[in-house]
């Protein structure tokens, strides 16, 4: 087995040579390919060497369940056929490519290693699982750069240890504009770069042609990911959206236990997968005293909560004039269920304190409607769940809801805010979006 470098690219990207002799798959394709993709260039190396363990504690059911994992160190990237191993002091599954230093934030990296598992290990599902750390759609631009404020590598430097498991938000070109000398929260230090959402699209872009299908599952073992602006961005590509509106604690997903269950039940859907997904998690937490949140998202089914927010802003915006209704939503926004140092509130939560708060009757059914969106029968929503008390009112859902003027340039880059009149909304109440 041989490594073959594109000498075009900045970055080296892992091909293997076909051989005529290659070991071929068995017919019928297995249940499901499971593709980890373990960014772990960065301060969470130790967690996810933890999480790969994890994994061999069940490995893989050659036939029905293949998993393949690609980790990447400060040392440098390998690819691994994951086998059943108790060791938790060593990798012992069967390394299928050195890739020597590889740069987790460009998305051909990503691209290579799912389209090297769909070739060699074909399947009726894939679950892609990506872990690293992560902060939902985007770094507010305006902590970055305000008169006064820390600097972005002071604010950031700050920041990741508190996210501790997070992915995609903004590209370190993006992050760079006023300090090149810094870059976003710590996905790939030794490239000092990272994915942002539109990136993450055409991953899911080029693995939707690749299959020949959507994305089953995407799983993000990460910090803030259920959001609606993320959801809504890879939509088109993915089935469903497993991950956690809250910050992560540093065990994340307990895979042990998640594999053990695919394994034992290789033949279960992807919706069964999704919610076997969020009951282990979560039964994870429990009783430990950390808080933990976990939602499985049915992608095909955002468009009543999109079109719902979309008119609950713009009855907002048609009456923001009114200081009862700007008292309103002030009160709404106190009251509810906040994450990422305030940044984000959980959709349903929001909707709730504010019909409670205001008399105006548009914005009171406009705000039912949403609630309805996430509970009734047409719900994205496919299973919620939460450890801690601080969080029992987490529905499954955040949105972008910062709580000073200036949100992110970058926000009006994403597709939800271009469907959508929330950011007019968010112009309008707490500064310009633009």
């Amino acid at each position: 087995m041989t490594v073959v470098r594109d000498r075009d690219s900045a970055d080296s990207v892992c091909k293997l040579d076909a051989k005529p002799n290659a070991r071929r798959r068995p017919s019928p394709p297995a249940h499901w390919t499971v593709l980890a993709f373990l960014a772990g260039d960065n301060n969470l190396e130790n967690a996810l060497l933890d999480d790969f363990n994890e994994m061999e504690r069940v490995g893989s059911r050659p036939g029905s369940v293949e998993i393949l994992a690609q980790m990447d160190r400060p040392g440098g990237a390998r690819r691994y056929y994951v086998t059943r191993d108790t060791n938790p002091q060593r990798i012992g599954s069967k390394l299928l490519a050195d890739m020597g230093p590889t740069n987790t934030g460009d998305p051909r990296v990503l691209e290579d290693f799912i389209g090297f598992g769909a070739r060699s290990f074909p399947s009726r599902a894939t679950m892609l699982v990506l872990s690293n750390h992560g902060s939902g759609c985007y770094v507010p631009a305006s902590m970055l750069h305000r008169h006064g404020a820390p600097s972005r590598r002071e604010l950031l430097t700050r920041a990741t240890p508190r996210l501790r498991r997070a992915l995609f938000h903004t590209t370190r070109a993006r992050l760079l504009q006023l300090e090149p000398a810094s870059r976003g929260i710590a996905y790939d230090d030794g490239s000092a770069d990272c994915l942002d959402n539109r990136e993450l699209k055409e991953v899911l872009r080029h693995a939707h042609a690749t299959l020949g299908r959507k994305v089953d599952v995407v799983g993000m073992d990460a910090c803030l990911m259920t959001m609606l602006e993320v959801a809504y961005q890879i939509r088109d590509h993915a089935q469903i959206l497993v991950g956690s509106e809250e910050v992560e604690p540093g065990n994340g997903w307990p895979h042990d236990a998640i594999l053990r269950d695919l394994t034992a039940r290789p033949a279960m859907g992807s919706v069964d997968l999704a919610s076997t997904i969020v009951r282990r998690y979560v039964e994870s937490y429990q009783g430990t005293g950390a808080e933990a949140t976990q939602s499985a998202i049915d992608l095909s089914r955002l468009d009543d909560i999109v079109t719902t927010v979309d008119t609950l802003a713009a009855r907002l915006l048609a009456s923001l004039r009114s200081r009862d209704l700007q008292a309103a939503v002030h009160d709404a926004w106190r009251r509810t269920l906040r994450f990422f140092d305030n940044f984000y509130v959980d959709v349903h939560d929001f909707a709730g304190n504010l019909a409670a708060a205001t008399t105006a009757r548009d914005v009171r059914a406009a705000c039912a409607d949403v609630q309805h969106a996430i509970e009734g029968t047409t719900s994205p929503i496919i299973a919620q769940a939460h450890a801690g008390a601080r969080l029992r009112a987490a529905a499954g859902l955040s949105i972008y809801f910062p709580p000073f003027r200036n949100p992110s340039a970058f926000y009006t880059d994403l597709e939800f805010a271009r469907r959508t009149r929330w950011v007019e909304f968010l112009d309008a109440y707490v500064g310009t979006a633009k």
